[in-house]
């Protein structure tokens, strides 16, 4: 046996995914698990991670309370990435749909028998960035499940599939977790209280993208991306200009991830206004600037907000919109907001 095998960990269950592993695992263990699941939920929860823990206890050839035993061979070739009965298909590249050609090529893995003689899973993720034609595609495979086949699909946006596609599947919600919980596990990966709540709040309440935010790297982008924002709004920089700027945001961080901070930040700016709490203080000088006062100068902001709610969609159907027109019309709209 190899150092490699020996050592390479099945994923890690999150504290807040005990519910849902409990459901799904008495399901399989009990030989009554769907054919094709839905992982649903916004990024940054471990979805992705508990789908590929799944895959290992469904492949695993001796499990052990409930979970793979990551020693049997079948959890070394997992391990390995080498199981001739799992498959994984994701984009070629980070934001890049998935192409119908991905999707037909499932048509050989699904119609072979298994290589060892149990179940077959197919991984594919982010589901929502299939296109239509591709989208399809995975529909034939769903209406006429090949046997011991296991569709493991994971969404941050459900929404972005075919209705057809969501009806075929067994749906496992997971919610964001308790803050307490969620607080718990950013102190215990090493974040201060102050920092996991101002990252906790930033993400949504997902710890995952939370721990991501609180790193130096994703911080300073974050930092630029905000300043930009307040210099358009002061009018100190052309909207145009800014969209061009930020068009191609800096590695490690996509376009739809900025759009995130941009919602994050205008649910904190209403909870500051609504509520008559104190906030952040570059926001709170955001806040001043909007024309009108209380709760019915939100009402342009909350719309805005919806603008950005489509262009997230719009970036994660697999359309593949026009990031420079996309950005540069959210741009505009946002200098307007603030227009006297």
């Amino acid at each position: 046996m190899s150092e490699t095998f020996e050592h390479t960990p099945i994923p890690a269950l999150m504290p807040w995914q005990a519910p849902q592993w409990q459901r799904l695992g008495a399901q399989w263990l009990a030989g009554r698990c769907p054919h094709a699941l839905l992982l649903t939920g916004q990024a940054g929860l471990g979805k992705r991670a508990f789908a590929e823990a799944f895959s290992a206890l469904a492949l695993c050839g001796q499990p052990r309370d409930g979970q793979a035993c990551g020693s049997c061979k079948d959890c070394r070739l997992w391990q390995a990435g080498s199981h001739p009965d799992f498959l994984r298909v994701e984009p070629e590249k980070v934001g890049s749909p998935l192409k119908v050609e991905q999707i037909r090529q499932l048509g050989d893995f699904v119609s072979r028998t298994s290589g060892r003689g149990g179940a077959r899973l197919v991984w594919l993720a982010p589901a929502e960035a299939m296109n239509i034609n591709a989208a399809n595609a995975l529909l034939k495979n769903l209406e006429e499940p090949a046997a011991s086949v296991i569709f493991l699909l994971i969404s941050d946006a459900p929404a972005g599939l075919l209705p057809t596609i969501r009806s075929r599947c067994q749906s496992v919600a997971f919610p964001s977790p308790a803050e307490g919980m969620a607080l718990q596990w950013l102190h215990d990966h090493g974040l201060e209280e102050q920092q996991a709540r101002r990252a906790l709040a930033l993400s949504g309440g997902a710890p995952l993208l939370a721990a991501r935010l609180a790193k130096p790297d994703a911080s300073e982008v974050r930092e630029q991306f905000l300043n930009e924002l307040t210099r358009v709004a002061e009018g100190g920089a052309s909207a145009v200009t800014a969209a061009g700027r930020w068009e191609m945001p800096p590695e490690h961080t996509s376009l739809g991830q900025l759009l995130h901070f941009w919602q994050q930040w205008i649910t904190q700016m209403a909870q500051v206004r609504s509520c008559d709490l104190s906030g952040d203080s570059q926001l709170m000088l955001l806040l001043q600037r909007l024309p009108g006062v209380g709760e019915e100068s939100l009402r342009p902001l909350f719309g805005f907000y919806d603008h950005l709610l489509q262009a997230r969609k719009g970036l994660t159907s697999g359309a593949n919109p026009n990031r420079r027109l996309l950005l540069e019309e959210l741009m505009i709209r946002w200098a307007r907001l603030f227009a006297v």
